[in-house]
């Protein structure tokens, strides 16, 4: 059995630095906006090419805390293909449920870090998804990003994880949050867990709602069990419906951001499977974003179990409050 199934696009994502460019924060709206010469000619730095993507960080984080993982997702016959099989198999995360589609193109992704903050260009690959058969049995699924085409598959999967009574954990991505589409809401109320950052929160319940209090009770309301607003350098918080905790960011240095909410996310499940409460889950989502923030790309500073307990260990008074 295994103890954990991701399912989304595997891309491989190009990290640039930016150093000519200027951000413009105009009143009363909530992000800024990143603004470059146009017909410029910009020189960059160009850090490093990675595999990456929802699915491929949560299986390799989970992995590297000793849980079994496999991940599903549909690339192209290309050298991202290549790449990331070798990647994957080198930490251990099963890529049977690879699936190769002939004239297909894999997600790629263009990572713009501007003083340690980014912003990303984004292609996905445009086949659907299908749930592979048979699918062995698993005591987690995650569903993470995908372009389009994904409603059948969102529709059969609410239905395979209630008749399989199957724990599910689910990030929305780009193209689902901003459709908004119904089957997105069935799945989610059959999720254990639903992980959002703040804005991506307001999306989802159609309010620009900024007190995080009425914010996670909105966001409880569409159905799952748990919700987890990441937000940032404010932290995060979770709540089930009884209980709403928040917890700062864990000490450390920002280099480049990409990845942070899928560390969040890994941490946070690692902790429920290794028996851990709420308040637990939310200190290890902490420590393992606060370590994959410190470094180049998402997968780098992913953690194992025993590490994050070490780090832990050496900050006793860093713990979640009750809201």
């Amino acid at each position: 059995m295994l103890d954990l199934i991701t399912i989304g696009d595997i891309k491989l994502d190009t990290f640039v630095v930016l150093n000519d460019a200027s951000l413009q924060c105009q009143l009363k709206m909530p992000e800024c906006q990143l603004c470059l010469d146009y017909g410029g000619k910009i020189v960059v730095e160009m850090v490093d090419s990675q595999i990456a993507g929802t699915a491929p960080n949560v299986a390799v984080g989970l992995s590297r805390m000793g849980q079994k993982t496999a991940v599903i997702s549909n690339m192209g016959q290309d050298g991202t293909r290549k790449l990331s099989l070798e990647k994957l198999e080198k930490e251990k995360v099963s890529t049977r449920f690879v699936r190769s589609i002939k004239g297909a193109k894999s997600a790629y992704s263009v990572v713009l870090n501007f003083k340690g903050e980014k912003t990303l260009l984004t292609a996905h690959n445009q086949n659907a998804y299908r749930l592979p058969k048979p699918l062995p049995e698993t005591k987690w699924l995650y569903v993470g990003e995908m372009g389009n085409g994904y409603e059948p598959f969102f529709s059969n999967l609410a239905r395979y994880v209630q008749k399989k009574k199957i724990r599910l954990g689910i990030n929305p991505g780009t193209v689902q949050i901003s459709e908004r589409k119904p089957v997105l809401f069935e799945l989610i109320q059959k999720a254990e867990v639903l992980f959002v950052n703040r804005s991506e929160a307001q999306y989802l319940i159609s309010k620009t709602i900024d007190e995080i209090t009425r914010l996670a009770t909105e966001l409880y309301s569409l159905g799952a069990k748990v919700v987890v607003v990441t937000d940032g350098k404010n932290g995060a918080a979770c709540f089930d419906g009884k209980t709403l905790l928040s917890i700062d960011i864990f000490p450390g240095k920002l280099v480049e951001a990409t990845g942070a909410g899928d560390a969040f996310a890994t941490g946070f499940i690692g902790a429920l499977m290794h028996g851990k409460t709420a308040k637990d889950a939310l200190k290890w989502g902490s420590v393992n974003s606060a370590s994959v923030i410190g470094q180049v790309g998402p997968q780098d500073g992913l953690l194992s179990d025993r590490q994050i307990a070490s780090r832990l260990k050496k900050h006793p008074s860093f713990k979640p409050k009750i809201i």
